[in-house]
């Protein structure tokens, strides 16, 4: 497998005592990638297919999020605040000063509350697939395949589940090869990395009984008042976060969206199925006046 490493650089830099390994390539201006939650995620598994098409055009950054790849582990708290605070941290720690970002899944949800937060520093936005975005709006779906698969790898972490777990994630099952499904299994089995995993669930699990915690996680009176220019691509096939039950609501709640994409042959992953189609709106998209 021909992954970004091969061509671009994989570095690390402290974001706040935080060891975080992330890759960078090309040149312009900045584009942060947020790959999303899940066993084995990584800024180089999430976004490999789409760094080299990318680079050509912006100064690329594929973080690993904190929890997860080659980045610290946490030992205490692992929940969407802690996200957003490393994301916040790392763009300090890189010097970015105004940027494009693009998240998928959970990350998409990273991406967002960024947004909100620093609407002056983010030029333009790209969410792809977001469940966690659905939930932070109000939205609520019944446990689906993908979601499945991750519980089984996280009672039972063998290569078989990962493949489950990958299954889940993309539509085009020729992409999951054995090397892809070792690496991943490699980072999800590391030291802390399993802990990370449960922490996630634990503050999830506060999620439904906090109201406080709610509040803070909540977009449903921010994000539809953002005007930085925003698309948002989702999968029609989708095992994860289903377009009917998310997608479709979520492009009705968002009145700023420039555009709402959907690639009839994706998955969750949509940047992993339907690559080629998936950079050239992407490009488009941040390339236009």
């Amino acid at each position: 497998m021909a992954t970004a490493t091969d061509t671009f650089q994989s570095l690390f830099v402290n974001v706040n005592g935080v060891k975080t390994r992330f890759i960078v390539a090309g040149q312009g201006v900045p584009l942060v990638l947020v790959h999303g939650g899940g066993p084995g995620s990584s800024g180089e598994y999430g976004w490999w297919r789409n760094i080299p098409a990318l680079a050509q055009h912006f100064q690329v950054f594929a973080l690993d999020r904190i929890g997860f790849g080659l980045t610290d582990k946490p030992e205490d708290e692992l929940g969407d605040p802690v996200l957003a605070r490393h994301l916040a941290d790392f763009i300090d720690a890189v010097c970015l000063k105004e940027l494009y970002m693009m998240g998928n899944s959970m990350g998409a949800y990273g991406v967002a509350k960024y947004a909100v937060d620093y609407p002056d520093r983010v030029k333009k936005m790209v969410l792809v697939a977001s469940g966690s975005i659905g939930a932070a709006m109000g939205l609520e779906h019944k446990p689906s395949e993908g979601m499945r698969a991750m519980r089984r790898f996280d009672s039972e972490p063998t290569r078989e589940n990962m493949r489950a777990v990958l299954e889940g994630l993309v539509s085009n099952k020729a992409g999951i090869t054995d090397e892809l499904i070792e690496g991943r299994f490699k980072l999800a089995t590391q030291p802390g990395a399993m802990a990370s995993q449960k922490l996630q669930q634990k503050y999830r699990q506060r999620l439904q009984t906090d109201p406080n915690l709610r509040q803070q996680y909540s977009l449903l009176h921010r994000l539809p008042e953002l005007t930085i220019p925003t698309i948002m691509i989702w999968g029609k096939e989708d095992r994860f976060a289903p377009i009917e039950d998310l997608g479709y609501p979520l492009r009705d709640m968002l009145p700023n969206l420039r555009a709402f994409h959907v690639f009839e042959h994706s998955g969750h992953q949509v940047q992993n199925d339907e690559v080629e189609k998936f950079n050239q709106v992407v490009v488009d998209f941040l390339l236009e006046p």
